[in-house]
């Protein structure tokens, strides 16, 4: 029956009974599978079973109730419901309570379905010894919470709580007595995880690992390499190939003192040093591992006992049968959906992409480094200071920079859009044109003094502008979707939010959708000083400077305060993009759609009146995105050029621009630094 639907009551008196709240799920369609993993839902059950909150290695305690509903009365197995939050925050239960959570998120752990909380989950739990007889409400039940319930409820789903309460079975419930012995039993689970640093020999500790390397088998066993990045002195030295330790006892962790950085790393993926302990696997375990496991995969290892290896200097790990169930596999693959579940997990991560970030830090410093060898070894002379002459030709040029700086602050710019606001509140503001001025930096060559102009230069400006065109030309292509990464467990959770027309693409769990378009800003061109009437006049019809800008991720979610979704298939956030960008740039998408409509019928005109059948409707996709760094004619406004005014109708608005380098490989057949610049710190009131 669907939700929101009722059903008389069993007299058949004609009276009906209150149904399932709209957007409310059914226990038994997630149990079937009717429910993707990753969606959110809003569930309503009684209590069956309870483990008091754990301390876990973040912030956060952990507790799982064990819930049922009337889809699944007649069964004895229940949905787990998760919850991650301070001990203070945690809801206190008791067998019978009544729960309504709103907003949680189906998981899949360990095989098993369940649903986790999250930043913006509501639970609510109604005394079972307070709720009220149908049609009363079970206000009156509702316990108070830790914190303001943003969400208050209604009256529909208060009128189910007493209905579900007073109409399911309790045959399977326990009673109280066994209800609290079966809560303070949890408290007494025997932790065995360790990181691998706290290993000592002798023990047993589960742990989570990353595989280094790719599995090495024989007929009876299975040996691995792996780390959770955590360093033990008692671990054998992971060195680079070709690398020993050195006799001053500093070794070279990332190879530094070889001839190139470019070490060989086909086999090895984990970290250098004693991060890594060598793992033997017998069976049943070996089969698992040499049909399963791969270099770069994540592992939760059970049971796995620390002691000396062969040599005596170093600690290994052994993992053998279980004595009483000898086929129990206790090695198992982690993906990103067990980072909710298993914070150690998260933990790990976190270390793993922090150990990444420093190695590659450390990297770019040797190479620095090296440059800095070599052109001091290739250097015959030291830079000849400036003479008195060129020290005032360098002094009047930085004050006629400053005084043009000082008119453009000083110049008003009429009707700024008051919807669009930027970080750089005290920034001076800077022109298009004096953003797109190449840098040159003063130096002598051959004893001469010359100018060396710059590829670019990594900076930031608070200009005023307006966007007078934009990439993709279509905003369904406004996002953009990758592979989920293993480092996305890290992000905060994202916004969600449910609906009955919900229009999420649950088929593409997997992928990860992120803005990504560009605008092309114009110049706001305030007014010239004084006495320049000449040119103040024809000021209105001469181009004005652009720039392209790139919008990336995470500047759009400040843009717009959207997240990123597939906008083909969630016309909702289409819509409410299309009304912010709006705010941005006025009929600027009106005015492309009918430019590209008279194009496209003059394009069919030239070839007779011929058409492809559906043309129009993807061919935007096909078209190569602009440029990011300037063109001669921006760099030099437009060349004076007059042009006819755009018929756009949008206003000026003050933005924040970031001048940035990329390396392109293949620029005229050879490596160099582009020019570019993106939007950052700018965002549209709402």
């Amino acid at each position: 029956m669907p939700a929101g639907a009722s059903r008389p009551n069993a007299a058949g008196i004609g009276l009906l009974e209150p149904s399932l709240p709209p957007n409310y799920t059914e226990i038994r369609a997630i149990e079937d599978e009717e429910v993707s993993p990753g969606s959110f839902v809003h569930v309503i059950g009684v209590v069956k079973d309870c483990r008091l909150p754990i301390p876990t290695s973040g912030k956060d305690y952990k507790s799982t109730l064990t819930l049922y509903d009337l889809s699944i009365q007649g069964e004895s197995y229940g949905l787990n419901l998760v919850i991650f939050r301070p001990e203070a925050d945690m809801p206190q239960v008791t067998v019978g309570d009544v729960v309504a959570i709103h907003t949680a998120k189906v998981q899949t752990f360990q095989g098993t379905l369940s649903i986790i909380t999250n930043h913006k989950t509501v639970v609510r739990v109604y005394t079972a010894s307070k709720i009220p007889k149908p049609p009363k409400s079970a206000r009156a039940a509702l316990a108070p919470g830790p914190k303001r319930d943003s969400r208050p409820p209604s009256a529909e789903e208060e009128a189910y709580v007493s209905h579900i309460y007073h109409k399911i079975d309790k045959y399977s419930l326990p009673d109280e007595t066994e209800f609290q012995q079966r809560a303070a039993q949890s408290l007494n689970v025997k932790r065995k995880f360790s990181l691998l640093k706290d290993v000592k020999e002798g023990n047993f500790y589960d742990l989570i690992a990353h595989v280094a390397k790719d599995p090495f088998y024989t007929l009876d066993w299975a040996t691995l390499y792996v780390s959770d990045y955590t360093e033990n002195p008692n671990f054998h030295k992971q060195v680079w190939q070709g690398f020993t330790d050195s006799a001053s006892g500093g070794g070279d962790p990332y190879g530094y003192t070889s001839g190139s950085v470019e070490v060989p790393m086909k086999d090895w993926v984990g970290p250098y040093g004693k991060k890594t302990i060598q793992l033997t696997c017998f069976e049943p375990h070996a089969t698992f591992v040499r049909e399963e496991v791969r270099a770069g995969q994540w592992l939760a290892l059970r049971n796995v006992q620390i002691k000396h290896g062969r040599n005596g200097h170093c600690l290994e790990g052994f993992m053998r049968g279980e004595q009483n169930v000898s086929s129990r596999i206790n090695v198992r693959i982690l993906d990103k959906e067990d980072c909710e579940e298993t914070p150690n997990f998260k933990e790990a991560i976190r270390r793993f992409r922090d150990y990444d970030k420093k190695r590659k830090k450390d990297i770019k410093a040797a190479q620095a480094a090296g440059l800095k060898r070599k052109a001091a070894v290739s250097s015959e002379q030291e830079e000849r200071p400036l003479n008195a002459k060129e020290r005032r030709k360098l002094a009047r040029a930085e004050e006629a920079q400053k005084e043009k700086q000082k008119l453009t602050n000083q110049a008003q710019c009429p009707g700024l859009n008051d919807n669009i606001t930027c970080e750089l509140h005290d920034a001076p503001y800077s022109t298009i044109a004096s953003i797109l001025e190449p840098l040159a930096h003063q130096t002598t060559v051959n004893k001469q003094p010359a100018a060396i102009v710059m590829p670019f230069t990594c900076a930031k400006y608070r200009a005023r502008a307006r966007v007078v065109d934009f990439f993709p030309p279509s905003l369904e292509d406004f996002a953009c979707s990758r592979k989920s990464s293993i480092l996305d467990a890290l992000e905060d959770d994202s916004e969600c939010s449910l609906s009955s027309d919900d229009d999420d693409d649950t088929s593409g769990a997997d992928r990860i959708w992120e803005w990504r378009f560009a605008l092309q800003l114009e110049d706001a061109a305030p007014p010239p000083p004084p006495h320049t009437d000449k040119i103040e006049k024809t000021n209105a019809t001469i181009a004005r400077p652009r720039v392209w800008v790139l919008v990336d991720n995470a500047e759009a979610q400040c843009l717009t305060s959207l997240d990123a979704a597939d906008l083909r298939r969630n016309p909702r956030l289409l819509a409410q993009l299309r009304e912010r960008m709006f705010n941005l740039w006025g009929n600027l998408e009106e005015y492309k759609a009918r430019a590209a409509g008279q194009q496209q019928q003059l394009n069919q005109e030239k070839q007779g009146g011929l058409a492809r059948p559906g043309g129009g409707k993807r061919h935007n996709l096909l078209l190569a995105m602009p440029s990011l760094k300037s063109s001669p004619a921006e760099d030099e406004g437009g060349g004076g050029k007059v042009v006819e005014e755009e018929p756009i109708s949008n206003k000026t608005f003050a933005c924040c621009i970031k001048q940035y380098g990329v390396y392109e490989k293949e620029i005229e057949g050879a490596g160099g630094w582009v020019r570019c610049f993106g939007l950052f710190g700018t965002k549209i009131s709402i």
